[in-house]
């Protein structure tokens, strides 16, 4: 050693004071005690060894670990069977295997005939490792399906709520018999003792908030969220379905801070009035009632085009004019007969004179009378001819007053509305029956409607009806309903109905889609909540009520049917006036209540 030190002496006394500090503070031998390891050091990993190279077991290797048995990362063992962490688990009088992390009698790596003894079975959880004599037999601990209906099931230890002293140390007999490997009393345990009759098969019914066996035994609680176990919704979410309106599980927040931190706001429910309704689907369409097809009456050409789509009209207006044979001929027809009527008028007065006068005889002015008759029913025929063509009686007069035999035939609006559509072209060649133009009276527009079959029987004429329409909040017509069909329509299941809706301020368009509601009988008294309160879960809504600071109530609701679109929804029941009511942060309160789904509930993290 003096050899050793002199040598850095000659070289330097700074580099040979580092050599002996290096000397006597440097690698420790085999002998020296291993300094502390850090956080979530694997210490028993650190301690066992294999035989051969290569070979693992369950504490280096996961994939070898029971299926769902809690893992302890800080001392790398199952925390069932680290009395570090769970020293209330510990048999005192039981050999234990420091190497491996289990009892000596449950040690497959000390003893290796143990691991025909007992299969673990996937699926289970820390206490899971029964077994079957058939590979494909199963049991209530491995099949969810044979588990007793109604009574809350432990997922973080396998086993029933009211038989985990882990969750439940106040509910365990101390003197009754317990079967370790099935979560049961011995005297329970029907998979140890086949004979043994399995609870409920005498038809008493279990339920989910009583308490296990008899005796006055306490009821189950979370001791984790401290609050009754059946109306716990992190650990039991699965209790969510079965509620009806005003049921609730209850939500609590790790603590005060974080659930300050996640920014939840209240705000009270306040009572209002309802009324319910139906929701159907709708279709906006012109009202064809006040809706035109401009077609001339006559065959001609067609020589002017006057108006275009989305011109307003007034009734009487000219829209096109053509050129027709047809009028002018019926023009000259109308000109002929007035002419006809008033030779035959002279002719009648002339016999009559000459009548009273004794020079004509009866049977001549009975002729000039016939004559003239005649003569006025052609004018009339003629006369009425024209007003078919769509003269008026204006442009009838003023025909025969002009002797107007020309060919323009004028097509005029009739009645005030809007140009909708066009076809018309210059030059064409048209006939009765063409349709030139669509005039529509944009006042008031139709929704057709599409009611579901099963709210058919509460739908009838004359009921109101507010619509809404996606991407138009300030647009909501109220109608009238004015046609409901007596048959459900084969292809669709829907109840197809008709509404006259006011459209004055001409914001409704022809063929927009959105939603309707049919007004029906009202139903008194509701609770208003913002809709942003309203969280749905399986389909069904739901709403959070804060009892205290880092603790809420997940409560079932029923809304009123067909709630109208707006800021609030009504609620017909499951919630009263006043209430402290979650409308900013609702879907983290949701998170928080679907935790255990994504794997924090009651499991250690």
């Amino acid at each position: 050693m003096s050899s050793m030190i002199a040598l850095p002496l000659r070289v330097g006394p700074l580099v040979g004071l580092l050599l002996a500090l290096f000397l006597f503070t440097g690698c420790s031998d085999s002998t020296s005690e291993p300094s502390a390891p850090g956080p979530g050091a694997d210490t028993s990993a650190m301690a066992h060894n294999h035989e051969s190279p290569g070979e693992t077991c369950f504490i280096c290797d996961p994939a070898k670990r029971d299926a769902g048995r809690l893992w302890c990362q800080e001392h790398s063992r199952y925390e069932d069977r680290c009395w570090l962490c769970q020293p209330q688990l510990e048999e005192k009088g039981r050999l234990y295997c420091e190497e491996h992390g289990l009892y000596e009698d449950e040690c497959h790596l000390c003893h290796p005939e143990l691991k025909t003894s007992a299969k673990p079975v996937s699926g289970g959880g820390p206490d899971s490792g029964h077994s079957h004599a058939a590979s494909d037999e199963t049991c209530f601990i491995c099949d969810p399906d044979k588990r007793d209906a109604g009574r809350l099931w432990c997922q973080e230890h396998s086993r029933y709520e009211d038989r985990c002293w882990l969750c439940q140390p106040q509910l365990e007999e101390k003197g009754r018999p317990y079967c370790e490997e099935h979560g049961l009393y011995e005297d329970e345990c029907h998979l140890c003792r086949p004979g043994t009759e399995k609870p409920g098969e005498k038809g008493e019914e279990k339920s989910s908030r009583a308490a296990p066996h008899s005796g006055g035994a306490p009821e189950l609680f979370c001791n984790e969220h401290q609050v009754p176990e059946h109306e716990c919704g992190i650990c039991q979410p699965q209790l969510a379905a079965g509620l009806g309106p005003g049921g609730e599980l209850k939500v609590r927040f790790e603590s005060v801070h974080s659930a300050a931190k996640a920014g939840i706001r209240t705000v009270p429910a306040r009572a209002t009035e309802a009324q319910a309704s139906v929701s159907a689907l709708c279709e906006v369409s012109y009202n064809e009632n006040e809706l035109a097809r401009i077609t001339p009456f006559a065959s001609g050409l067609l020589r002017r085009v006057l108006v275009d789509v989305g011109a307003d009209v007034e009734a009487g207006d000219v829209l096109l004019e053509l050129h027709s044979a047809e009028v002018a001929s019926a023009k000259s027809a109308f000109i002929s007969a007035v002419v006809d009527l008033n030779l035959k008028e002279v002719a009648c007065k002339r016999e009559r004179r000459l009548a009273e006068r004794k020079i004509s005889s009866d049977k001549e002015v009975q002729e000039a009378d016939a004559a003239c008759r005649t003569a006025e029913l052609t004018l009339s025929t003629t006369r009425q001819r024209l007003l078919n063509l769509g003269f008026t009686e204006e442009e009838v007069e003023t025909i025969s007053a002009d002797q107007d035999s020309s060919a323009v035939l004028l097509v005029r609006a009739p009645y005030r509305g809007t140009i909708v559509e066009r076809d018309a072209v210059v030059g064409e060649a048209v006939s009765p029956g063409d349709s030139l133009l669509t005039l529509a009276n944009l006042e008031t527009m139709w929704l057709s409607l599409s009611v579901p079959a099963d709210r058919a029987h509460l739908v009838e004429a004359g009921q109101q009806v507010a619509a809404s329409f996606d991407g138009h909040p300030g647009l909501a017509p109220v109608g009238e309903l004015t046609w409901v069909n007596m048959a459900i329509d084969e292809r669709t299941r829907m109840l197809r109905a008709r509404a006259v809706v006011d459209n004055s301020a001409r914001s409704l368009r022809a063929g927009m889609f959105g939603d309707a509601q049919l007004l029906v009988a009202g139903v008194g008294e509701a609770i208003a909540v913002p809709r942003g309160a309203i969280q749905r879960y399986e389909r069904a809504p739901y709403v959070f009520v804060k009892l205290e600071d880092d603790l809420y109530s997940l409560r079932r609701v029923a809304l009123v049917d067909g709630s109208p679109a707006g800021e609030y929804v009504a609620v017909l029941s499951g919630l009263a006036a006043d209430e402290p009511v979650v409308a900013v942060g609702a879907f983290t309160v949701m998170s928080e209540f679907l935790k255990s789904r994504l794997g924090a509930g009651c499991v250690d993290d």
